[in-house]
Order: C-alpha cells, then structure tokens, then sequence
C-alpha cells in the first residue's frame, strides 16, 4: 500500500554533498588542503569556517576565507584561480564517493511518483558531469548546480514549475539549505550524521540520519 504522504507534497528538492553522495567532509577537506602550511589558529578557525558553510558556492568559501579569515587583498582572478583548482582536485574524488545510506533506493522507488530534483552549490556543468557519470540523472526531472545560490535555485525551480511552497520540500544537510527552504516558505527535512557532535538547525527541524529514514519522515512532515 502506498504510504499516505506521497500526494501531500508536489515535489523534493536534494542537496548533493551530504544527502545524495557521501561528499560533504571529502570536500571540507579538499578545501582545508589548500591552507595546510598556515600557522594553527588559522587553520583552525578557516576548520570551523567550513564545518558551519556547507551548501555555499566555493568562490563565496574562498572569498571569505582569503579576505575575513586571512585578511588576504583578495581580487576576481584570485577567487577563479583557486576555485578552479579546487575542481581539478575534486571532481573524481567526488565522483567516485560512497552514497549516503537510502538515497539511490529511495530515488529509484519514488522519481516515477513525485518530481524529484538535485539542487547544489557546485557549479552545475561539474555536477552534471559528476551525477551523469554515476548514472542517477535519470533518477532526477533536473540537476541544478551554481550559480545561482540555493535560494534563488530553490525559488527558480518552483516558480518554473508551478509548484505550491507548502506542498515542496527541501531536504538538506547544511543550515544553507535550510534558510533556503525558509526563505521560499517551502518545508524542509535535515539529514544529520549520527556521529554529528551538534545539528546545524533549530530544534524544532525535523532529521533523519540518512535517507533510510526519509519515508518515515516524510510522514511525520506529512
């Protein structure tokens, strides 16, 4: 028997890093590379920086990091130098990362049911090179990467579609990914490890684990 929140809702909007693919503490890492040889209580604070800046495009991480972090005089060709050396670094690391536990079952189940879409801060060509080459676009009406930011992505995609705000739902990792649900009136689901020493939401989000738990929170949400 169908579960009964499956026509509540118009649509779900996935992150990526942290929802789909197991790939959000690879690319905190990825970033932390880059300032390895900076003395300790700067890579400590540029740690916690990442730690809390999840579901923000990359050039906006570096630019903060380089000007409000390191007080760096920080230009455009800067920001495109390092972002694109970020993504050489990245991509097939990426591209080869784990799933989060439930995510391509889910998918798999439910795509031909309910539009289900994949809305990330990567920049989208990658993205779509990245999901096309694992073989899960299929399981998405559409991969949205950067620019813009999620919550001018997640507003787009709405009001392209027509879709309610009330009957759309975000699911996320990130508090980005919340204040872009919030900020469209659409509702949201969190996905926080287990093993997370803190959420990143207010205590009255909804969150699942990973997306083993999805169905029966989307009940809940329901």
């Amino acid at each position: 028997m169908a579960p009964s929140w499956d026509n509540r809702f118009d649509a779900l909007v996935f992150d990526c890093d942290g929802v789909i693919l197991d790939s959000a503490s690879l690319k905190r890492q990825v970033f932390a590379d880059f300032y390895i040889d900076e003395p300790e209580p700067f890579r400590n604070a540029i740690l916690a920086y990442l730690a809390r800046g999840g579901g923000q495009p990359r050039d906006v991480k570096f630019h903060h990091i380089e000007a409000h972090i390191l007080g760096r005089p920080i230009s455009e060709a800067r920001i495109r130098e390092l972002s694109s050396a970020f993504a050489e670094r990245v991509e097939a690391r990426v591209a080869e990362a784990p799933t989060i536990p439930g995510a391509i079952d889910f998918l798999q189940r439910w795509h031909d049911a309910l539009p289900c879409y994949l809305l990330s801060a990567t920049p989208q060509e990658e993205l779509r090179r990245i999901i096309a080459q694992r073989g899960y676009d299929a399981l998405f009406e559409d991969v949205i990467g950067a620019p813009p930011d999620k919550v001018n992505g997640l507003l787009n995609l709405i009001t392209h579609h027509g879709y309610r705000p009330e009957r759309t739902v975000m699911v996320g990792d990130s508090y980005n990914d919340y204040r872009a649900a919030r900020s469209n009136g659409t509702q949201f689901l969190g996905i926080i490890d287990a093993d997370a020493a803190h959420s990143p939401f207010p205590g009255n989000v909804l969150t699942t684990p990973d997306l083993n738990g999805l169905e029966a929170a989307l009940e809940k949400l329901g």
